[in-house]
Formats: C-alpha cells, sequence, structure tokens
C-alpha cells in the first residue's frame, strides 16, 4: 500500500508484517463470528466490510487535519482508492496459489467429515 499506510508501522519491517498479519488474523476471526452469529450471507460480507472500511477512513480523515473540508475528504478518498486498487492488483496475482490453498484445506475438510 502507498500513502499514510506505509508509516503506520514504524520499526522493522518484518516485525511490522507480522504484526499485520497477527491483527488480519484477529479481524477476521472477530468478523468470521460476527457473520456466523447474525447469519450475513457470504455475499453480503465484503458490502458490509467496505461500507465499514470507507465510513472509517473518512472519519480518520475527519478526526486527522485541523480543518476537515470536503474536498480534502475526497481527495483522501482517491488516496484510498488507489491503495484499494493497489491491494487488487496484489490479490490478483496471488489468485493461482489461493485457489490451490483453498482447494487445499477443503479437501481437508472433507476428509475431515467423513472420518468422522
Amino acid at each position: 500500500m502507498s500513502g499514510n499506510d506505509d508509516d503506520f508501522f514504524k520499526g522493522d519491517e518484518g516485525e511490522a508484517v507480522s504484526e499485520f498479519e497477527r491483527l488480519i488474523d484477529l479481524l477476521f476471526q472477530h468478523v468470521s463470528e460476527f457473520a456466523d452469529d447474525q447469519e450475513v450471507p457470504d455475499e453480503l460480507l465484503p458490502l458490509l466490510l467496505l461500507q465499514l472500511s470507507m465510513t472509517t477512513r473518512m472519519m480518520a480523515y475527519t478526526t486527522s487535519v485541523a480543518k476537515p473540508s470536503a474536498s480534502g475528504l475526497k481527495l483522501d478518498l482517491d488516496r484510498f482508492r488507489r491503495d484499494a486498487e493497489d491491494l487488487i492488483r496484489e490479490m490478483k496475482k496471488e489468485a493461482e496459489r489461493f485457489i490451490a490453498q483453498a482447494k487445499e484445506a477443503i479437501a481437508a475438510s472433507d476428509l475431515e467429515d467423513d472420518g468422522t
């Protein structure tokens, strides 16, 4: 990612990546529990998270500048969109590996279910 996100974790890059991954795992666990508890359809969850992400970014902008403005918010949302596009490009590069791992996990789960 680019912009302000580059400075989020200070210090050793490997340590920062590990911390970021740890936070992703924790957030994923909480979101998964929420989705299960609320019976959120798989197709709806990404849209809920995107809306939450946008709202959080907008609130962060508003509280981080001395004089928030609509034009400043629009510029910040443009930066956020570029960051999101960068992330999507990176995820697309990993699509084949992701699908292979997902298939392996599904097969392993099916074997466990058949064995019980």
